[in-house]
């Protein structure tokens, strides 16, 4: 149920146009994302989606035992 719910926030937090981009500099410099800012922003959020993946699994295989 928790990892569901991050997971609508999140969802929601990028439904908004700007936080695509994720760098309060990059959003100075243009009004509209393009796709580089888009692409910028999918790369961001890669470290982060990988640690917590890593961790739910990490918690799931010591609770097995």
């Amino acid at each position: 149920m928790k990892v569901r719910s991050v997971i609508v926030g999140a969802g929601l937090a990028l439904l908004a146009r700007p936080a695509w981009a994720l760098c309060p500099n990059c959003l100075g410099q243009s009004s509209t994302l393009g796709a580089a800012l888009r692409l910028v922003g999918i790369f961001l959020l890669v470290p982060p989606a990988i640690f917590f993946a890593v961790a739910i699994a990490i918690r799931k295989l010591s609770r097995a035992r």
